[in-house]
């Protein structure tokens, strides 16, 4: 039975993973970091155009601009990581390019929406006994043909990218007992709680950038 796989249309891969514009889009963490969510949130920003992988680095947070003030409101966070809401803080330079939507309770159906939608989503995961507590970017959704089991698309910044694969990892959205998904790396394969996203859609402006 054949799989059916829908992921941002900027989107490409090659042998060295995911693409966008022609440069490497996957940005992974450090072991000792918490910038699980500022990784996840570059990675957006740069699909939908708002941010260039050569202009990264916190040396730019000097810099008066959109990353500048991006850099400056986020780098405190750094290693300690960020919850729902201060996370969606960090993307008010971006406010005229991207909406920004948390949810907190029983976010899968919002995040299935918004991918439908050619929007992007972080989605925060957790597993209290293997003390996970993590984002990563959902750039897509998937299932076999004629089921209705969906999968989320996930980049893991925690993660290397697969070649020729505009993803790293997946989450399935049926949800068994007490609410716990299925997530698979090439790795790991694990129970998970979806307990938080960040739903991102650009303005129509963006969107028709996007889509040229």
């Amino acid at each position: 039975m054949s799989h059916v796989y829908r992921w941002h249309p900027k989107l490409t891969a090659t042998l060295e993973g995911p693409m966008v514009d022609d440069a490497p889009l996957h940005l992974q963490q450090s072991d000792l970091d918490g910038a699980c969510g500022h990784h996840s949130m570059l990675m957006a920003l740069m699909i939908l155009g708002l941010v260039h992988r050569k202009e990264l680095g916190l040396s730019k947070a000097k810099r008066k601009n959109a990353l500048g003030s991006f850099w400056r409101s986020a780098s405190p966070y750094y290693f300690k990581g960020s919850k729902p809401h201060r996370l969606a803080s960090f993307l008010k330079p971006y406010r005229d390019h991207v909406s920004c939507t948390v949810i907190n309770k029983h976010p899968a159906n919002d995040v299935a929406a918004t991918l439908y939608v050619d929007g992007l989503c972080i989605v925060g995961i957790q597993n209290p006994a293997l003390s996970l507590d993590h984002w990563a970017l959902a750039v897509g959704i998937g299932k076999r043909e004629g089921n209705t089991e969906e999968k989320l698309l996930l980049l893991d910044p925690a993660i290397p990218p697969l070649p020729m694969l505009p993803w790293n990892a997946t989450i399935t959205l049926n949800a068994g007992r007490r609410g716990w998904l299925r997530y698979e790396s090439a790795n790991t394969a694990m129970k998970v709680l979806l307990c938080d996203a960040l739903c991102l859609i650009p303005t129509m402006r963006e969107a028709v950038a996007i889509l040229d």
